[in-house]
């Protein structure tokens, strides 16, 4: 049982101290665990290039990353080779940091689970015995737990932004954590009760990886979106059937006030496209290829329409 703890905050300050106190529960338990602190990794943004894609969705390919340059492909060998991982970030704000959000777009599709699953099929059913697949290590399980650190109540984006990270590769979210008011250096090492919780954090991850992982329990705050805890919601008022849908997972539902509280009702057949399920997951793949992936009837028009966007203006660069 690996678990990896990755920070996305500076050295030992109160992110690092709060996943290294969780990885110290988790090897209580007896993991074995690991630490990575994002700030000295190199990682490139992803270019939007749909190679990945392509070679998942088309090919039946690995669906790596084409840039090479920097530490991706380390981060990416440490992620698929644990069983559970624990990701801390600073708030920056309202939202955890920017490091983060690029090691999210590079994992994306490239890590998607259904796009791998149908990379997986094209091989199968076309028989392809050159070059590789999908990493196997993609369709193992794993438990995950997130921890974000502000130093006052501006949020909001958080925890609901951390929980993206673990989508593509279909983590189960066992616990998300929430410490305010610690916004200077190393601070939260004098909150005994916000350690002994990472800790806590760390074992259940560890817990949870001992039994079945449909077993596992989740132990954080509830939130309001009965599938994935989430208490980001979007109205949409436009839809008289779903006008509201969770920020996170995508389901859709209702709202109603019942006795001074908020629920968000989704019926039981719409759980089904949440986008923490497979089946969800499958739904967009369709789309993807029966829309984005589609060609235009009219592409031939493409190469002359382009034309005047290559010569309208030059980017302002910096003097070298």
């Amino acid at each position: 049982m690996k678990i990896l703890g990755i920070s996305c905050g500076r050295k030992m300050s109160n992110t690092e101290i709060l996943v290294k106190e969780a990885l110290m529960g988790a090897e209580e338990l007896g993991a074995e665990v690991e630490f990575v602190r994002l700030q000295d990794l190199k990682l490139k943004p992803c270019t939007g290039c749909n190679a990945c894609v392509v070679s998942l969705m088309e090919k039946g390919g690995t669906g790596d990353c084409i840039i090479r340059d920097d530490d991706f492909k380390f981060i990416d060998e440490k992620i698929m080779d644990c069983d559970g991982i624990i990701v801390g970030s600073p708030i920056y704000e309202k939202t955890p940091s920017g490091q983060l959000k690029i090691l999210n777009d590079r994992m994306g599709p490239s890590h998607d689970v259904a796009m791998r699953m149908i990379a997986k099929k094209i091989r199968e059913q076309k028989n392809i015995t050159t070059g590789n697949g999908p990493d196997e290590r993609s369709f193992k399980t794993r438990a995950a737990s997130l921890i974000a650190v502000g130093g006052s109540e501006w949020d909001n984006l958080a925890l609901p932004m951390l929980h993206l990270f673990t989508l593509s590769m279909q983590m189960e979210v066992v616990d998300k954590m929430l410490v305010n008011w610690v916004a200077l250096p190393g601070m939260v090492a004098l909150k005994d009760d916000e350690l002994a919780r990472a800790r806590k954090s760390g074992r259940h991850v560890a817990h949870s990886l001992m039994k079945p992982i449909e077993e596992a329990e989740y132990i954080g705050e509830e939130g309001i979106c009965p599938l994935c805890h989430s208490k980001l919601l979007e109205v949409r008022n436009g839809d008289s059937n779903y006008p509201i849908i969770c920020g996170i997972c995508g389901v859709k539902g209702t709202l109603s006030v019942v006795d001074n509280k908020v629920k968000f009702e989704v019926k039981e057949e719409d759980k089904a496209h949440s986008h923490i399920r497979l089946s969800g997951k499958f739904v967009h793949c369709d789309e993807l290829k029966n829309v984005s992936l589609k060609p235009a009837p009219n592409v031939h028009e493409l190469p002359q329409r382009l034309e005047k966007y290559k010569t309208y203006l030059t980017p302002s660069r910096p003097i070298s």
